[in-house]
């Protein structure tokens, strides 16, 4: 238990070594992780322990001025500011992320050339064509400052000075390593795209960069993953005062987070949570029916084929909504419901194609019928013996039903606390549940 002016004694565990390491030799690195999971005290700790020649870059970068600075040179520059840094680090007795970039210095201390660059950029980045012009327009004695689009820069939004600090302190040739938390700060999501495009661009990197060495963003945007190499992505977790961090191993991996990142909801994208592709109208009415009742929370897409050849020719176009399955989230989420008979190598066909070979469920007998909660098959038909199947005709104890009625009746007796078939649960609704997180 520690006193309310106790620092943690936060640490790496020793089986993040390895992942760590990555991290330092490769070119970007992306940090996932919850709130409080340590990903803010990993960069502080990572810039510690790389030394000088690398620049954190915290949170709290919000920043404005009206009037450029004056250059003024300082060979003692860097040690000053890598003291500055050291003395916050091991003496601060709260968590303070403010960041050491100072815009109005940082644009001054720029080579003509790196700010000729950075006008470049921003005008790439936000089609905004930044000047610098002086306060009194025939005196070149007189302060400059900065202006965008006609305006001094302190009248833009905080989401481009955002953009612009971060762009600036990536321009700073005396690092090599740059450690960014939540570089999407402030940022509407289609300025993050524009901004991630252009930092994971190799040639924008040669021309305008060519100092850096690595770059390390801990992220709660989907937008700021490496999808050019997804194993430059790494979660971090933290289990009471230790953190751990690993690498992402497999496009599972990288889809997880992904729909981590994502709020474990495809709702927010108003995208179901899960599509399941059936053969027929029964199943098509009683699964939507038992979805409904079930996860009332949850959205879940039902969609009927009609038959099992059309379901391939439906895969194919899901394929084509989510470019390569394969490394799409919805992967994982799609599932297909076989009956018994079927079109032959169905099965491998659609594995093939894409799907995981546990979600496609083949029901052990041939109709949906067998599956329906044995409660109300039994208020329907009465207590007997197992259901015969004749063509489109459904019986026992000299009861008969077409498949299309029996469907209506099941599903108007459904409700949420119907007990299911024993296979329809395990084979099913287990699977399901563990993928969309049910509790």
């Amino acid at each position: 238990m520690y006193q309310y002016d106790q620092k943690p004694g936060t640490r790496l565990s020793d089986e993040s070594a390895s992942a760590l390491q990555q991290i330092h030799d490769s070119e970007y690195s992306v940090l996932v992780g919850r709130n409080n999971c340590g990903k803010s005290f990993l960069l502080k700790a990572l810039t510690q322990q790389w030394g000088k020649n690398s620049s954190y870059l915290g949170p709290a970068r919000y920043q404005n001025f009206n009037l450029l600075g004056y250059y003024i040179p300082n060979r003692n520059r860097k040690d000053e500011k890598w003291q500055q840094w050291q003395q916050q680090w091991q003496q601060q007795q709260q968590n303070i992320d403010n960041s050491p970039v100072n815009l109005q210095q940082a644009i001054s201390e720029l080579s003509d050339e790196k700010r000729e660059h950075l006008i470049e950029i921003i005008y790439e980045l936000m089609g905004v064509k930044l000047e610098i012009r002086h306060t009194v327009y025939d005196n070149s004695m007189s302060q400059k400052y900065i202006s965008c689009g006609g305006h001094n820069i302190s009248y833009t939004s905080s989401g481009f000075r955002l953009i612009a600090t971060l762009v600036t302190s990536l321009m700073d040739t005396d690092y090599e390593k740059f450690l960014i938390d939540e570089p999407e700060l402030g940022i509407s999501p289609e300025a993050q795209g524009i901004l991630a495009d252009f930092l994971f661009d190799r040639k924008h990197r040669e021309k305008y960069f060519p100092h850096i060495k690595t770059i390390v963003f801990a992220t709660h945007s989907t937008i700021f993953l490496d999808r050019n190499n997804i194993y430059n992505n790494f979660t971090v977790e933290k289990n009471g005062d230790e953190i751990s961090v690993r690498k992402v191993e497999t496009q599972t991996d990288f889809n997880d987070i992904h729909f981590f990142l994502l709020g474990n909801r495809f709702e927010t994208l108003y995208l179901p949570s899960a599509i399941i592709l059936v053969e027929g109208k029964s199943d098509h009415s009683f699964i939507d029916r038992v979805l409904a009742l079930r996860y009332p929370g949850y959205l879940i897409s039902v969609v009927p084929a009609h038959s099992d050849s059309r379901i391939k020719e439906i895969l194919s176009i899901a394929k084509g909504l989510f470019s390569d399955l394969q490394k799409s989230p919805y992967r994982d989420r799609i599932f297909v419901i076989l009956d018994s008979t079927h079109t032959a190598g169905l099965p491998e066909q659609l594995i093939t194609m894409g799907l995981t070979s546990n979600h496609i469920v083949k029901w052990p007998k041939n109709g949906i019928e067998y599956y329906y909660p044995p409660s109300i098959v039994d208020k329907i038909f009465g207590i007997g013996p197992e259901i015969q199947i004749t063509g489109d005709i459904i019986s026992r104890n000299g009861i008969s039903h077409s498949k299309a009625v029996l469907a209506e009746k099941i599903v108007s007796l459904l409700d949420s606390v119907t007990p299911m078939q024993a296979d329809f649960t395990q084979l099913f609704l287990v699977p399901l549940e563990a993928k969309i997180g049910v509790l």
